[in-house]
């Protein structure tokens, strides 16, 4: 999205520094990062290279946070990502790290017109809904009939699209201002009937997101007045943090959750408690890195009280992070591919809500592993409320009413995660509530003192690895010259 509001490091910067690191240290350091998720593996990556001594708390058993697969209990070589699943092709700083540590990738099928939706107790394609949307039902008004959801978005979204394109360093910032304390929900109230509304939250997944922000919405709108390509790490997404291992792996110590900051004029020193042992452990070093989340930044004590702004303390204290959970299901075989189903989606107005389907594996013999359930904010702290086994069938119940008593055949086994009930993220992802851009963002990559942070949340990526990778070489352009 236009502007970068450090002003320091353009995106061909960012991929320079990525292909050939940052120049050598005038002032070497040691120092702390809390955190092994993506952020905090380039940070040390980057740091480490130009002659900084690192040290990585982590408190979970693995390096990766958020970018989190998982193999188990599915049938050998099967898999699904808890956690990121896709990357669009404009997220240039992924794809550049993946292309250095030479990963796999292949497609991810986003949409086809195949995908099936069912909403009003109506099932139908996309392709036959794009052609007459008027066939799910929905109670629009007279001058909104005949449009899809995605029509009818881009109605209110192009324009301020094409004029940010006209100008973006001048244009961006007067539409910022215009919509700063506007949520999505209040927007879409003024140009649509009720029935509308809800088929744009419905269809597009956007129910989740109608008390954010409006602008939160538009930086994400390039995904739909663009028609991006998506890929994915063939393998599972966790093979990105993994590729920094060989690196890293002295350098992190395992299970340690990071309870209280210490700074003083000299040098600040982490406090925390091995998971395991419950073991109190102290490391000190010159500087310490935050990468963790805000939402779990809340439970750390920090000393003296003073070293952290006010304004930070708000922020921490009230960055919003939206709920996320997933519940994943192996069957047998491939049967929705026999319905002429390749890779893409289902979309409902049941609990299940979004349904994806392998874009690895297509055509191929065998059991295979489908995102049953991806819900976010309210619908997926509903699952929240369920054991993890009657996620599943609950959500076999639901792909019944799609695909008949089959399912119940085909089903080998299954499991969910919720981002939510993970102590180590306390939610998904951040997404500004309306005004957060104005009044929190300014503060939130602000150093305080000796400690500086980075993650999805300094970023205005949200919710995607493109943010953290962003931030952790932000944060160490930022801190590799600063002297001791």
């Amino acid at each position: 999205m236009p502007r970068n509001m450090n002003n320091q490091l353009t995106t061909e910067q960012m991929i320079s520094i990525i292909r050939n690191g940052l120049k050598k240290s005038q002032a070497p350091k040691h120092i702390i990062i809390v955190g092994a998720g993506i952020a905090g593996l380039v940070a040390a990556s980057l740091l480490k290279n130009t002659g900084h001594k690192v040290t990585i708390l982590e408190a979970n058993d693995r390096i990766g946070g958020r970018v989190h697969t998982l193999r188990s209990p599915f049938s050998n070589g099967l898999y699904f990502n808890a956690g990121p699943m896709r990357i669009p092709d404009i997220h240039s700083l992924t794809l550049e790290y993946i292309k250095k540590f030479a990963l796999p990738t292949n497609l991810f099928i986003n949409r086809t017109p195949m995908d099936l939706i069912y909403a009003n107790g109506i099932k139908t394609r996309l392709s036959m809904y794009e052609h007459y949307p008027g066939i799910l039902n929905y109670p629009v008004a007279l001058n909104e009939r005949g449009k899809t959801a995605e029509e009818l978005l881009l109605l209110i979204i192009q324009p301020i699209m094409n004029f940010i394109n006209q100008d973006p360093a001048r244009n961006w910032p007067l539409i910022e201002k215009q919509f700063r304390r506007n949520s999505l929900s209040f927007v879409l109230n003024s140009y649509f009937s009720d029935g509308a509304i809800d088929m744009i939250g419905v269809l597009l997944d956007m129910e989740a997101y109608m008390g954010m922000s409006f602008i939160e919405v538009l930086r994400e709108s390039t995904l739909f007045t663009s028609t991006p390509r998506y890929y994915e790490i063939t393998g599972g997404m966790d093979r990105l943090p993994q590729a920094f291992l060989p690196q890293l792996k002295e350098d992190i110590l395992f299970h340690q959750k990071m309870t209280k900051i210490v700074q003083d004029k000299n040098s600040v020193t982490i406090h925390s408690i091995h998971q395991q042992t419950l073991e109190h452990f102290t490391i000190t070093g010159d500087l310490a890195i935050i990468t963790i989340p805000f939402s779990t930044l809340r439970f750390v004590k920090v000393e003296p009280y003073d070293s952290f702004s006010y304004y930070k303390r708000k922020a921490i204290r009230e960055l919003n992070y939206m709920a996320s959970t997933k519940i994943a299901i192996e069957f047998k075989s491939r049967f929705w591919e026999r319905g002429g189903q390749y890779g893409g989606k289902s979309i409902t107005d049941m609990p299940i809500r979004f349904t994806y389907y392998p874009s690895y594996g297509i055509g191929t013999e065998g059991p295979a592993v489908v995102l049953a359930s991806y819900t976010w904010a309210d619908e997926a702290l509903t699952w929240d409320s369920l054991s993890n086994e009657d996620r599943i069938q609950y959500a076999l119940k639901n792909l019944e009413e799609i695909y008949g008593h089959q399912i119940y055949l085909e089903f080998v086994s299954g499991t969910s995660f919720s981002w939510s009930h993970n102590p180590y993220s306390c939610g998904a992802f951040t997404v500004f509530e309306p005004g957060q851009e104005t009044e929190l963002y300014p503060y939130i990559t602000k150093p305080e003192g000796r400690v500086h942070f980075a993650g999805e949340h300094t970023t205005l990526t949200h919710g995607w690895m493109q943010g953290g990778i962003e931030s952790g070489i932000r944060v160490a352009y930022e801190v590799n010259d600063l002297p001791k």
